[in-house]
């Protein structure tokens, strides 16, 4: 195309000339053009695409739903008020297995057995030329008993041999292990030593100012402490009794039987069923050793 500035131009002196364009120079600049085109677009489709902007009128509902009828396509759904939530369901908790609960335990004390002390010359003896100490038993069993409440105990079951040293003269009592003990036997002191601590000695009867005294706890884990009937008077004469007489002969057979040892008053022995007037009895460390005593010497 001809621009028409450059057809007319007037020069200095007032003449007016006619430039014609040759054929290469008759052309549109394609550069300009496709820039006009792209910001075109930019602007007539482009940019109200990218912000929104509806040029023309939306279709009617009901014409866009008959044209898509029309043509087969599902019609698109009409928006609607969210559903109402489901009533929330009600947490249920989920079940849950608890190991079952050990056995109650019950703890059986046997009456002390005096097996060493110590004389007030630093002396020490054996046995029963140590004397008897009965007052002890009343301070000690009862406390030991407790041991089915100790958590060590839970479960277990056998025999616990404890030592009782007594010190008059500093009025302390210590427990300590005895021989024969099982793998729980650490724990279970440990629950002894708590429950004879502070006990008082000032009411107890000796001869001596210290004493070692042998118990045995018997743990049954198949008993119900609470259930279990207490022992009656005659079970307890039946199973243990002290020496009446100050000095009670044990043979090895009834009448005219070996001297095994001689008891002096107080001391404890276990006891079985009576033969003719005699008992067999259980007498020494841990009622470790056997003999015969005559009914008398007990008191029946």
């Amino acid at each position: 195309m001809v621009n028409p500035a450059t057809m007319f131009s007037r020069r200095a002196e007032g003449r007016l000339e006619v430039q014609v364009p040759t054929a290469a120079q008759d052309h549109p600049s394609w550069t300009k053009v496709g820039v006009l085109a792209a910001l075109g677009f930019l602007v007539g489709i482009a940019w109200p695409r990218l912000v929104g902007v509806r040029l023309g009128p939306a279709i009617p509902a009901d014409i866009a739903s008959a044209m898509a009828s029309a043509s087969g396509a599902p019609p698109a759904p009409e928006p609607s008020s969210p559903p109402p939530s489901a009533p929330a369901m009600a947490a249920v908790p989920a079940a849950t297995t608890t190991a079952p609960a050990p056995p109650p335990v019950r703890a059986t004390v046997s009456h002390g057995v005096v097996f060493a002390c110590r004389t007030a010359d630093g002396d020490t003896q054996k046995g029963s030329d140590c004397g008897a100490l009965p007052g002890l038993d009343g301070l000690v069993m009862p406390r030991l008993r407790k041991l089915a409440e100790c958590p060590a105990a839970a479960g277990a079951a056998g025999k616990l041999h404890l030592v009782a040293h007594s010190d008059f003269g500093r009025g302390t009592l210590f427990m300590d292990l005895g021989k024969g003990n099982g793998a729980s036997a650490e724990a279970l002191l440990a629950c002894a030593r708590a429950d004879v601590a502070g006990v008082a000695l000032a009411g107890v009867t000796h001869d001596n100012p210290r004493y070692s005294v042998a118990y045995t706890v018997t743990l049954d884990a198949g008993g119900d402490a609470a259930a279990a009937p207490a022992p009656s008077s005659s079970d307890t004469a039946s199973d243990t009794a002290q020496i009446a007489w100050d000095v009670a002969i044990v043979r090895d057979a009834p009448k005219t039987g070996k001297v095994l040892a001689r008891l002096q008053r107080g001391a404890t022995v276990r006891v079985g069923p009576a033969k003719d007037g005699w008992y067999p009895v259980k007498f020494g460390d841990g009622f470790g050793s056997d003999g015969w005593l005559y009914r008398g010497a007990l008191g029946r």
